[in-house]
């Protein structure tokens, strides 16, 4: 048998996808030598099509420091903002997602764009991209890692320092490294179809419509076109069978809604993407000396719209963790704890919440009573696009939510 070819680098990067691409890039700003390796073949517009293209606010900043600024532009994307149709009424704030703080957007950027933009980044700024390249063993020792891979490249073995987790939902180093998968159901099937000669909003903002216990919503796309995305409940679509039948029935759903725009004039571009079953899922973000992003360490309910900004994030939470650090000793030890923390204070708070809205046996008239109180409340319907962008932790959001029912509930008893 042939020695495999080796190769030395300082990071291994296991997945090129958005949180693979971010960390192997703040790393190399760092001044460290990346490679990614991603089992995938893929040619220079390959991109990932089951998806809402909505970044939240909290994560377009992440696009500058990659020298990706201009993607927050047209005709690159569109840049918008949430309104939401609750049960309670509009939740529609002015100006920015949250007052005194710089007036970010949510931006409606197709993976067609961002994918291949962010791996043209990563080997504009010096990163080894190793596409087509499987890895099928590591092994750690006291100097660091050892990766054995295969694929287009032949038999490539190599050794870096550390060891990044970033190959998605049905990661293969959570298998190899025993990390865990925490599983948690999600009631919803989702439909995502796209579409042109639908007018929508002037403004550009993206409209989210809670209609019983679904959610339907209209994400402006640049080109004119438009993304209509629905999560509903699975028995709700069952019986939706046949590419023309669930085209129609998907159309018919949204032409029924008040709040949706005419959809007398839609033209699909493509059938209809979706699934019908997607467990949240969550692990450990390290295990060992290997610190996981993206999908491979949360992978929750799409309906939440955050896994374009929580692989943005989570790189570059990373990264960070890493700066004026090198790789070895007690500077890895540090490096990884300091990741481990942020993770744990910047994303994990939000997944509670998103877990539970993925069931949908809840109480229609408390949810009600709830966003009417919401939407009531200018400062309140403020906080909570805040916090649906992920700009506030939920902890804050329901302080405020309790205050305002305290509030309430003193005013009923002293009429």
């Amino acid at each position: 048998m042939s020695t495999p070819e080796r190769s030395t680098v300082d990071v291994a990067v296991v997945g090129g996808s958005i949180a693979g691409c971010v960390a192997a890039i703040r790393l190399r700003q760092l001044g460290f030598e990346v490679a990614i390796l991603d089992k995938k073949a893929m040619d220079d517009q390959s991109h990932k099509r089951l998806c809402t293209h909505f970044i939240q606010p909290h994560a377009t900043p992440v696009l500058a420091d990659l020298g990706l600024a201009h993607l927050a532009e047209r005709p690159w994307s569109v840049p918008t903002k949430a309104v939401f149709v609750t049960p309670g009424g509009l939740v529609e704030g002015p100006g920015p997602y949250l007052p005194g703080e710089q007036d970010l957007s949510a931006l409606n950027l197709e993976r067609r764009v961002l994918d291949p933009a962010l791996r043209a980044a990563a080997r504009e700024h010096g990163v080894q991209y190793l596409d087509g390249t499987s890895v099928e063993q590591v092994e750690e020792d006291e100097t660091g890692w050892t990766l054995d891979t295969t694929g287009d490249h032949g038999h490539r073995r190599f050794r870096a320092r550390l060891v990044v987790a970033a190959d998605g939902r049905r990661s293969r180093l959570a298998r190899l490294l025993g990390n865990p998968t925490e599983e948690h159901p999600n009631d919803r099937a989702a439909l995502f179809g796209y579409f042109t000669g639908v007018k929508t909003r002037e403004d550009e903002r993206s409209v989210f419509i809670m209609n019983d216990r679904d959610l339907a919503c209209v994400y402006p796309l640049v080109e004119d076109r438009t993304q209509f995305v629905l999560f509903a409940e699975k028995s709700r679509v069952e019986g939706w069978h046949g590419a023309d039948g669930r085209l129609g029935e998907f159309l018919a759903y949204f032409g029924d809604l008040p709040d949706a725009p005419p959809v007398a004039d839609a033209v699909p571009e493509t059938g209809l993407l979706g699934y019908a079953d997607y467990p949240n899922q969550v692990r450990r973000p390290v295990v060992g000396s290997v610190p996981f992003v993206g999908d491979a360490a949360l992978s929750l309910d799409p309906m939440s719209g955050i896994g374009c900004g929580f692989a943005l994030v989570s790189g570059d939470l990373l990264a960070r963790s890493f700066a004026n650090r090198s790789l070895a000793g007690d500077d890895l030890a540090e490096g990884l704890a300091e990741y481990r923390r942020r993770f744990e204070e910047v994303l994990l708070p939000h997944a509670e919440g998103i877990i539970r809205d993925a069931l949908v046996d809840k109480d229609e008239a408390s949810q009600q009573r709830t966003f009417r109180i919401i939407c009531d409340n200018p400062a309140l319907s403020q906080k909570y696009l805040a916090l649906t962008g992920r700009m506030v932790l939920p902890g804050e959001f329901k302080r405020d939510l309790m205050r305002a029912l305290m509030t309430r509930g003193s005013a009923g008893r002293g009429r």
